[in-house]
């Protein structure tokens, strides 16, 4: 008897329930959160002078240091409690960011820096995975005047890390990176969307570039295709940062097997074919094959010129 009524009184319990959450939810009701602090002020009378090496940078706090019309705030990246100001300080102290850990930092961070470089520091950042946090590459006190408060000149601060793509670009084919005239960030952008580590979607970013290959051609080269199972894209061609060899190829383009062809194509019929006759040894591939980054009207990439030579015969290569 004893459960069939407690059984009946579930469905009071829940109104019950429902009735209380209803009246703490009424204006005047409840516990109310705390407020978090914004303070400057009272920061600057023991850090005295540390806002003025936020002057002139996107974190200067300006006139109004506290409250929420403070454009940014000590305790916006340093959380803690009253308790640091108005008790012990060295009992109850405030965070410092650069020192909570690279995921911990990168979350501070993105209370203002709501961007998709930030989110990718938070969840899958090559860099995250390497314990490089946001203040190993950006410094928020200190002389840094660079729009992105970035400790050195955005390429020297990248192969201050990367010394073996500093070697690369020391090769005599290469892309003027130290010279500056290109930015890291111009291709290694803040998502990784492909297996290329921070690259703006392989091939898509050389176009940015190079859109006299962009196409959409109806004849497409596969080793072009960064979507493709290895995402090789422009780089199964070419090297991205500089090369021993023109054009930036990562192989040789010689005879008699031309390599940059070769390590995809078996070429025995190019070169040892009767029906092309001696005239054909050792052709170059992109003498005939010219369109090789795609092509508008021939799967084959052939030169429509070929034709006066009877390339286009029947029995022979169809268009």
């Amino acid at each position: 008897m004893s459960r069939e009524i407690s059984f009946r009184q579930v469905p009071l319990i829940l109104a019950a329930c429902l009735a209380l959450g209803v009246l703490f939810a009424l204006p005047g009701r409840g516990v109310p959160a705390e407020e978090k602090v914004r303070a400057s002020t009272v920061c600057l009378e023991c850090h005295e002078g540390q806002d003025t090496t936020l002057a002139g940078t996107a974190h200067w706090a300006g006139a109004v240091h506290d409250s929420a019309a403070a454009l940014v705030a000590c305790t916006d990246c340093h959380s803690g409690d009253r308790a640091h100001w108005e008790g012990d300080p060295a009992a109850n102290p405030m965070s410092n960011p650069a020192k909570v850990g690279v995921a911990a930092e990168a979350r501070v961070c993105s209370g203002c820096h709501q961007n998709s470089h930030q989110q990718n520091m938070i969840e899958r950042n090559v860099h995250e995975k390497n314990d490089v946090s946001c203040s190993g590459c950006h410094e928020v006190h200190g002389k840094s005047k660079h729009v992105s408060l970035l400790k050195s000149p955005e390429n020297k601060l990248c192969l201050d890390c990367h010394s073996r793509v500093q070697g690369e670009f020391a090769r005599p084919y290469r892309h003027p990176t130290p010279e500056g005239i290109i930015r890291c960030t111009e291709c290694h952008t803040s998502l990784d969307q492909t297996a290329q580590q921070l690259s703006q979607n392989g091939t898509s970013v050389c176009l940015k570039c190079h859109s006299e290959f962009a196409g959409p051609f109806p004849y497409e080269h596969q080793a072009t295709l960064d979507f493709s199972t290895e995402e090789g894209g422009c780089m199964s061609c070419h090297e991205p940062h500089g090369s021993a060899l023109p054009r930036m190829v990562k192989q040789p383009y010689e005879p008699p097997h031309y390599p940059l062809c070769s390590q995809c194509h078996s070429v025995p019929k190019h070169n040892s074919n009767s029906m092309h006759g001696t005239s054909w040894a050792g052709m170059p591939c992109n003498d005939c094959h010219v369109d090789i980054h795609g092509s508008y009207d021939n799967r084959l990439f052939v030169n429509e010129s070929l034709k006066a030579r009877g390339c286009f015969n029947s029995g022979c290569h169809q268009n």
